[in-house]
């Protein structure tokens, strides 16, 4: 009986998965796109050589979203973004996100920032937002995180606390494409970010 439970759960949990991860493809791949550079040179010719070592033409909208996500997961890690000192004086957000895919270190600011300079390249309207979101360890601290609005739906991508949560290469979506409403014990947005990206439309 327990092992018939254990099942049980598991299948209720694979398809929860599923049908979040269903959720996300069709909510993405209806996006209107409007492919939005930064204006900051260096950023944008940076951006565009990730973009084409990890998307194709032929790629749905959710898999170029999806791949910039993984690829910020696994090859970034947590700390001083110290590359974004040569740019931040001329651009502050775009030269955290120039700063991070240079060097694949950075802080939240820095996760968020080349997540939102990746997908405005591909055409989604992609910001910044600052609040609170959960600790590990209980209790609440300020963050910074990225949110994708499609239709007027805010959707939150949070790469630099999916890179917390990811276990030995897995990535587990935890914080890709949800409302506020799917995570709302894990976020208190508190103001778009103005010093980094705001939205474009």
């Amino acid at each position: 009986m327990k092992k018939f439970l254990l099942a049980l759960i598991f299948f209720v949990l694979a398809t929860a998965n599923s049908a979040m991860a269903a959720d996300a493809v069709s909510v993405l791949n209806s996006a209107r796109l409007t492919p939005t550079a930064t204006g900051f040179e260096p950023c944008d010719r940076i951006v565009a050589y990730t973009l084409s070592r990890i998307t194709t033409p032929e790629m749905s909208t959710y898999a170029k979203v999806q791949a910039c996500y993984d690829w910020l997961i696994v090859n970034c890690s947590y700390g001083d973004n110290v590359n974004r000192l040569k740019y931040i004086d001329e651009n502050y957000g775009a030269g955290r996100a120039c700063g991070m895919l240079e060097g694949y270190v950075g802080a939240c600011d820095d996760y968020s920032c080349a997540f939102a300079a990746m997908t405005r390249a591909l055409g989604l309207n992609c910001y910044t937002v600052y609040g609170q979101t959960s600790r590990a360890d209980g209790g609440m601290t300020g963050h910074i995180w990225c949110v994708i609005d499609v239709d007027g739906v805010e959707y939150v991508f949070d790469p630099q606390v999916e890179d917390n949560i990811a276990r030995g290469g897995d990535v587990y979506y935890y914080r890709f494409c949800k409302t506020y409403g799917e995570v709302y014990e894990n976020y208190i947005p508190q103001r778009i970010e103005t010093d980094y990206f705001t939205p474009i439309y």
